[in-house]
């Protein structure tokens, strides 16, 4: 059985549900990319890397996590903190701006609560791993070190690293600060999925070329550009594999799962045996199925009706 760790927070949800009324989940980048990695291929062994408190709402947020089938090994609980909030607020456009309660969450310790040994220990052998800026930006610098340490073990073990920058601004002291440590992670990783406007405003890259070419540099070696209205471009080995191009869902109406969903199927794609194109192919048609719902994890229902749509049915 191939398997996955994804590494980050998971936190509770609050989305608009009535004039009077929020709705409450359970939701986090990477969180969400392996839910959706998991239904992309149920064979897969989905772990779950991140830290919980000891009360009841972390407890419903394990639960949930079961639910969907992730394994839960590596989930650590802390003793002093719990799990970070976010409300979503969407406009007409199904554009989506958010609160954050989260710089004491269990997840930002995660790193001081074992030791490295002790959490190589806990995760075993894995074939991928997946992680995200955000990872790291919700991290202290020292603990982000901790993180590149570990995956640096992890990788020396034989497993594939994957890195989605998912640059938030807020999250960081400057685009200097993010800078390095979005370089650092690249350096560390096999496969990484930037985004052209995150690009822009970080490196100035304006084109797929320019992002290849510095991570590239970085010795990645599949990278994954997208480029919102362009589609989106594969290279390996600095030469362009394949390039999809954009096409819009029917209607959008949250895109808050939607580099999530791509980013959780196409791991799940290149690990269950399909070629780039197979699985940039599958990632764009789940992600652009997924924005037609509310909500970063859309129900099961929904999900059994995109999937018809891909190539591992």
């Amino acid at each position: 059985m191939k398997s996955i760790l994804a590494i980050g927070e998971c936190m509770m949800e609050l989305s608009h549900h009535s004039d009077n009324l929020l709705k409450r989940s359970f939701a986090g980048d990477t969180y969400n990319a392996l839910v959706y990695a998991k239904r992309y291929n149920k064979k897969l062994d989905c772990k779950y890397l991140t830290a919980i408190g000891e009360d009841a709402i972390s407890g419903e947020m394990l639960n949930v996590l079961r639910q969907h089938d992730l394994n839960s090994q590596c989930v650590i609980a802390s003793t002093n903190a719990t799990i970070g909030i976010y409300a979503i607020h969407t406009d007409s456009n199904g554009e989506r701006s958010f609160s954050y309660w989260r710089n004491q969450s269990a997840a930002t310790q995660m790193m001081k609560l074992m030791s490295l040994e002790q959490m190589v220990s806990k995760i075993g052998h894995v074939d991928s791993v997946f992680f995200s800026g955000i990872t790291l930006g919700i991290l202290s610098d020292e603990d982000k070190h901790l993180l590149l340490s570990l995956i640096n073990t992890l990788r020396e073990n034989g497993s594939q690293i994957v890195f989605d920058p998912n640059y938030r601004p807020a999250m960081w002291r400057g685009t200097i600060h993010a800078t390095q440590w979005i370089n650092l992670a690249y350096g560390h990783s096999d496969i990484v999925l930037p985004g052209i406007e995150e690009h822009q405003t970080l490196f100035n890259h304006q084109s797929p070329i320019q992002i290849m070419q510095h991570c590239q540099d970085l010795n990645v070696k599949e990278i994954v550009v997208k480029c919102g209205e362009l589609g989106t471009y594969v290279y390996q080995y600095g030469e362009l594999i394949f390039h999809q191009p954009f096409i819009p869902a029917e209607q959008q109406v949250d895109s808050t799962a939607a580099g999530d969903s791509f980013a959780g199927t196409y791991l799940a794609a290149r690990l269950s045996g399909f070629d780039i194109e197979g699985a940039l192919i599958d990632a764009a048609n789940i992600a652009r199925q997924v924005v037609q719902h509310t909500g970063a994890i859309i129900n099961q229902k929904n999900y059994q009706s995109v999937a018809t749509l891909t190539s591992s049915t």
